[in-house]
């Protein structure tokens, strides 16, 4: 399997105009996945004259793909230098699904909080074991201290689905390597991707008849960054495929979602979605642009992955249009082939 996306982007920008006037392909695609793909950065803010902003990364970005450890990571930099701060503490809160799953003080004597992970999704509370023991009981007020060097295993929930992680990190005003007048918050929002397969039985025209009628599991993918795909439907007679997701349509949320990002992967052996040009698409109804439907045949030899990426100045039109009859909290896609 071929796995990658410079191939598909230099194609792209090349014969595909900008979604947003004055942004650029790259600058794009660098924030395509929506709050972050497996990292989120905060804006700088100033804390005597530097620009401090602090980062977030949760790994691996798609929970049913690959080997790589789950892990957590906070730090906090000089945005000028890319300088760590030191001997900082932390207090780190992570929501997800609205549920509080992580509430802990931590120092940092680096300015890293480090955590391998133990994704457990029956976790009532999360539990921190350190490289020398298991931490006794400990309150959210206990700080735990923590390194690079020095990461403590975390169970808890992080990890143990894919979707939109909001972490809240509270620069602690105690902290000796930031002068603070008070504490510091910020919010991060990193996307864990997870792949939803669904097994389609088509029937081929071409082999049905009386006497024959072979069935083929046709499995079409969608990826998502945000929360689970249901109710999906595809319609052999017509090629159209529909699904929903939770989703919030308040432009409080709306304004902090950058892009709003779903993979389709179509295997490319299906002619009626893998040679078709281009395809249409409505969100809730209301017409998704053709420009947001992006068509990748480069990223993978076996599949053809169909991007359908809203970006935010488009979603809050669409959050308008939503709030203003009604409402719901659902994102229901529609994508279908248009026909040349």
């Amino acid at each position: 399997m071929i796995n990658n996306h410079g191939i598909f982007l230099t194609f792209l920008f090349g014969f595909v105009p900008s979604i947003i006037s004055g942004t650029s392909w790259f600058d794009l695609f660098d924030k395509a996945y929506g709050h972050g793909i497996s990292r989120d950065e905060s804006l700088p803010f100033d804390i005597s004259g530097r620009q401090i902003a602090v980062e977030g990364m949760l790994e691996p970005p798609f929970l049913n793909e690959g080997d790589q450890k789950p892990s957590l990571m906070i730090r906090t930099h000089d945005e000028k230098t890319n300088q760590t701060m030191t001997d900082i503490n932390y207090r780190i809160i992570a929501k997800f699904k609205n549920e509080t799953i992580l509430d802990q003080q931590f120092h940092a004597n680096d300015g890293i909080v480090s955590a391998d992970l133990l994704p457990f999704n029956d976790s009532l509370s999360h539990e921190i074991i350190t490289k020398v023991q298991a931490q006794p009981p400990l309150s959210k007020n206990d700080p735990v201290e923590v390194s690079l060097k020095n990461p403590v295993t975390l169970k808890s929930k992080l990890l143990a689905d894919g979707g939109l992680y909001d972490i809240s990190v509270i620069l602690q005003k105690s902290s000796k390597g930031l002068k603070l007048e008070s504490d510091k918050k910020v919010d991060l929002f990193i996307s864990i991707g997870k792949n939803f397969p669904f097994v389609i039985n088509e029937i081929p025209s071409k082999n049905s008849n009386s006497n024959n009628r072979d069935v083929i599991n046709l499995t079409l993918t969608v990826k998502t960054f945000y929360d689970e795909i249901r109710d999906f439907v595809y319609n052999t007679d017509t090629s159209k495929i529909s699904f929903k997701m939770p989703f919030t349509w308040n432009l409080d949320y709306v304004n902090q979602v950058v892009n709003l990002h779903n993979e389709l992967v179509i295997p490319k052996s299906y002619t009626p979605l893998s040679k078709v040009s281009s395809f249409t698409g409505k969100l809730n109804g209301l017409e998704i642009p053709q420009n947001a439907i992006l068509i990748d045949d480069f990223t993978d030899e076996n599949n053809r992955i169909v991007h359908i990426v809203v970006a935010n100045f488009k979603l809050k039109e669409f959050t308008n249009q939503i709030i203003k009859e009604g409402g719901n909290s659902y994102a229901r896609f529609e994508l279908k082939p248009m026909m040349n």
